[in-house]
């Protein structure tokens, strides 16, 4: 017997609809989310966090650097060194002939055969005047020589100290056996020399020579916002990817008119040198905090004067109050979320159970 076309589609049907509730799986159900429209992220912990990051640069140091001028009017006689060589602190640099240093050589020298001789008259009339064989005008006469005497070489001697030369060199200047020369007043290495034999050069000109060495190292930083001096941890970050810890030492009172920076200074550990002109970034990072954790600045919002994230909790998106720590423009430390916890990246659109 031949059963219909269209009875035996619909037996099919019918066979089929029971396989299917016997034995086929259920359809798999996706779990609800919290919110579509912010993506989740995990809270990270705070050791170590980077929070704030500004250039920097390493200072010169004011003892590390040196520019050889002369105190008075000078032609060169001879330049003793060259770029690049090594000096130690008093050493020569420059001969040269300075008539005001001549002349006070001179006056030194002069002003101490007086003192000398002044000074033995007063010894003689001083003998004599124990035993009333002196008038006490004459005793007065010669003390008023020998002070004079005495008041010119000072005089002679500051001049010639200025040039960086001990008045007892004065009768060698004078006799031509010492030439006046110009001495490094710090150890280190001749980086410039801008004089040749015969040349002139007034104490308002450039110097006649440069002297780099070694001094503290000082880095300044210029921040967007002053960091915090007491819980922060300062690191230099060189271009070429080494790192040396700082201490904070101050910072500016005032912002910077022309970007409204704030300059901070730092220093390097006890025996770091650090090159002059080293440039880099200054990161500043938080020391572990118990209880604390990482989360996006964005996920903190702030409502009836409290601090909240929005935090995934049992499938369901639950507002969690917590405290902020510290917080950068794009992290916010806190304390209220544990490490690895879930939170909304951005809590303002964040879809939050009832």
């Amino acid at each position: 017997m031949k059963i219909p076309w269209n009875r035996t589609l619909a037996l099919a049907a019918a066979l089929a609809l029971a396989a299917c509730s016997k034995g086929g799986p259920p359809p798999e159900e996706t779990p609800p989310t919290p919110s579509a429209r912010t993506p989740w992220v995990k809270a990270r912990s705070s050791e170590g966090v980077p929070l704030l990051e500004a250039p920097a640069q390493v200072l010169p140091s004011p003892e590390g650097q040196a520019a050889v001028v002369p105190p008075y009017r000078a032609r060169v006689l001879k330049v003793l060194v060259r770029p690049g060589q090594k000096v130690t602190r008093g050493q020569p640099l420059v001969e040269v002939v300075m008539p005001e240093v001549s002349t006070a050589a001179g006056a030194y020298a002069a002003a101490t055969t007086r003192v000398d001789a002044y000074g033995r008259r007063k010894a003689q009339l001083d003998a004599l005047k124990a035993d009333g064989l002196v008038r006490l005008a004459d005793v007065l006469e010669a003390e008023t020589k020998l002070a004079e005497a005495k008041a010119d070489q000072q005089s002679a001697a500051a001049a010639l100290r200025t040039s960086q030369i001990e008045p007892s060199e004065a009768a060698d200047i004078v006799s031509g056996k010492k030439p006046v020369v110009l001495r490094s007043p710090i150890p280190g290495v001749v980086v410039a020399v801008s004089v040749g034999v015969g040349d002139s050069r007034d104490p308002s000109g450039e110097p006649v020579v440069r002297v780099a060495g070694e001094g503290d190292s000082r880095v300044e930083a210029r921040f967007a916002r002053p960091p915090d001096a007491v819980n922060s941890a300062f690191e230099l970050v060189t271009s070429g990817g080494s790192r040396y810890p700082l201490t904070f030492v101050a910072r500016a009172p005032v912002m910077d008119p022309r970007d409204g920076t704030i300059s901070v200074w730092l220093v390097p550990e006890k025996g770091t040198t650090l090159q002059a002109g080293l440039t880099g970034r200054v990161v500043v990072t938080l020391p572990g905090v118990v209880g604390a954790s990482v989360v996006p600045a964005r996920a903190v919002i702030l409502t009836d004067g409290k601090t909240f994230v929005v935090a995934r909790r049992d499938g369901k998106a639950v507002k969690v109050e917590v405290d902020v720590v510290a917080s950068s423009g794009a992290e916010a430390l806190v304390i209220g979320v544990a490490a690895d916890e879930e939170v909304a990246a951005d809590a303002g659109l964040a879809e939050v159970a009832p």
